[in-house]
Parts: structure tokens; sequence; C-alpha cells
């Protein structure tokens, strides 16, 4: 007993069910264009920095509105930052080479003569 294959069905077949999901395809498009995800015009990173590897600190701009988000392993900590109050910058503060660094005694917290 020998089975022919009909290529005609079979081309066929596959033509109905590449129809059927280019079809499937162009549905979905249509019913959720709303939701696709495109560039957020309203928010933008500014500034991120990695304190360590499970925090970092990330400065984002929604709006009118500066954020500040702490995220430590799976927590996120946000905080909006004034709008009036200037960007934090990270400098250096000079430090003179004859000088000595202040002590500190740690029964009082006055500095040690």
């Amino acid at each position: 007993m020998s089975m022919q294959i009909d290529y005609l069905r079979v081309a066929l077949s596959l033509a109905l069910c590449l129809g059927l999901g280019v079809a499937a395809i162009f549905l979905l498009r249509s019913r959720f264009r709303g939701l696709s995800v495109g560039p957020a015009r309203d928010l933008a990173l500014l500034e991120s920095l990695r304190v360590d590897p499970r925090t970092a600190v990330h400065v984002l701009a929604y709006q009118d509105q500066r954020l500040l988000l702490t995220t430590r392993d799976n927590a996120v900590h946000v905080t909006v930052l004034p709008a009036g109050a200037p960007a934090p910058v990270a400098s250096a503060q000079p430090h003179d080479a004859g000088a000595q660094p202040a002590s500190h005694d740690a029964s009082d917290g006055a500095p040690a003569p």
C-alpha cells in the first residue's frame, strides 16, 4: 500500500494557514494600535549613578517635575525634587596638602585636640 502526496492539497493548506496568520496579525495590530509603546515625550532620564552593585540612583524629568529614583534589589524609592532647587553637582573639595585632617573623638563628637 503506497501513499501518494497530493501536492496541490498541501500547497492550498499552506496558503490558507499563511493567509489566516497574516489576517490575524493585521486584526491584532488594528485592535491594539493605541497600546503600542512608543518613545515617551514627557519623560527623560537626566542622570544615573550606580552607588554599589545593588544600588542605583536616577534623576528623571517628567513634564515640569524632577524625580529622584533610588533602586536597591527589588525596591524603588521615589522622591519628588523641589522645582526651584538646583541640581546637585558632585565636586571634589580642594585639599590643602599642609593641613592635617580634623580627627573626631567618638565619645563626644568634638574634634580631638
